[in-house]
């Protein structure tokens, strides 16, 4: 099975085409061999119950163009060509067909056939077009019941027998091909969504651990990528260790990369459980921000605990031998900054701006 539908995508294949065009070409291909099938089958109940004749011709007529729009629209590495076929053919054929025999009970409403196009412009085309067929199907429907037209001049003959076989035939099959679409294409957009929904949590996690997971969500959800800078009511935290070029200077790049492992990594979780963000990480200290881009209204009183905090962990890993001793520089301002992107199509950030930053910054 999966040998077939491998082969199956190889159908109008361009090396550009997306996920998206390859699913479509596909599904197109396997409703249009269907579709074909089915035509085959009505030809051969048409002959048994009609014997040779315009009836038995039409659906062999539409297994003959769709074959050949196959084989054009695998040449041309263009499914379009077999589309508008399969639309604009199972639309018209199965209405020709229901004027042939010119009854719709004689018929078994063979014009479900019909629906078939209003469907696949929805699925392959646009919604205009869709709603076009969808007026041209209902056109069809209230032609052929209200004037019952006969394309023969007279209405067909049909036994009681093959009239329940043309209603099984008509409304179970054409049924079954529109329900297999469907959950085809119910199924891969499922399949699309939950990918994409994994592939945005990676994004997501690896984003976050650049960037504060709250901007990330920002960044991410907004629209385009691009967010417009706001003004928010925050309190700015700049962390200084103190003397840390002498600090550097003095030790080996290993010891001083794994310190700052330990101590920043502390840091972080300090300000997270404080409803802050860490909006940069200095070298020598952090930038972090509390009441934005989430809006906190205890962001002032979060920043302070977020301070003792921080002393008292420094104090705590000097304690356990994990950093050495340090000393810290914490200032700490409340006022109106503004936040958003800040940069051009190859490098942006997340910017805190305005005087009150500068004034944390300097305390």
């Amino acid at each position: 099975m999966k040998s077939l539908v491998q082969k199956l995508k190889g159908f109008a294949k361009k090396q550009s085409d997306s996920e998206d065009i390859v699913f479509k070409k596909l599904l197109i291909l396997i409703v249009a061999l269907s579709c074909s099938t089915f035509g085959l089958i009505w030809s051969v109940i048409y002959y048994a119950v009609f014997g040779f004749g315009l009836t038995m011709i039409l659906p062999l007529v539409f297994t003959v163009f769709i074959g050949i729009a196959i084989i054009i629209s695998n040449y041309m590495a263009d499914h379009r060509p077999l589309v508008y076929t399969q639309i604009i053919l199972i639309t018209w054929i199965s209405a020709l067909i229901q004027w042939s025999i010119g009854s719709m009970d004689q018929s078994g409403l063979v014009i479900a056939w019909s629906f078939l196009g209003p469907l696949g412009a929805a699925i392959f085309l646009s919604v205009r077009e869709a709603l076009v067929m969808m007026v041209m199907f209902i056109a069809i429907v209230i032609i052929s019941a209200v004037f019952e037209p006969m394309l023969l001049g007279y209405p067909l003959i049909v036994s009681e027998n093959a009239q329940v076989l043309f209603d099984i035939m008509n409304v179970g099959a054409a049924s079954i091909v529109i329900f297999a679409a469907i959950i085809w294409f119910v199924n891969t957009i499922q399949f699309e969504r939950g990918r994409s929904e994994t592939l945005l949590q990676k994004i997501q996690t690896l984003f976050g651990q650049h960037v504060s997971k709250e901007i990330a969500k920002e960044l991410i959800s907004s629209n385009l990528g691009k967010t417009e800078s706001k003004a928010y009511q925050v309190t700015i935290m700049f962390l200084d260790i103190r003397d840390f070029t002498l600090f550097a200077d003095s030790r080996a790049p290993m010891e001083v990369a794994n310190f700052q492992n330990i101590f920043f990594g502390a840091l972080i979780n300090i300000v997270r459980s404080n409803r802050g963000i860490v909006n940069q990480i200095l070298g020598d200290g952090i930038l972090a921000v509390f009441g934005a881009p989430v809006i906190n209204e205890t962001h002032a009183i979060d920043a302070v605990n977020a301070g003792f905090s921080m002393v008292k962990k420094a104090n705590e890993l000097y304690e356990l031998g994990e950093i050495p001793e340090i000393k810290l520089g914490i200032g700490l301002h409340t006022g109106q900054i503004i936040a958003g992107e800040v940069g051009n199509e190859f490098r942006k950030f997340y910017a805190l701006t305005g005087s009150n930053v500068i004034v944390a910054s300097r305390i």
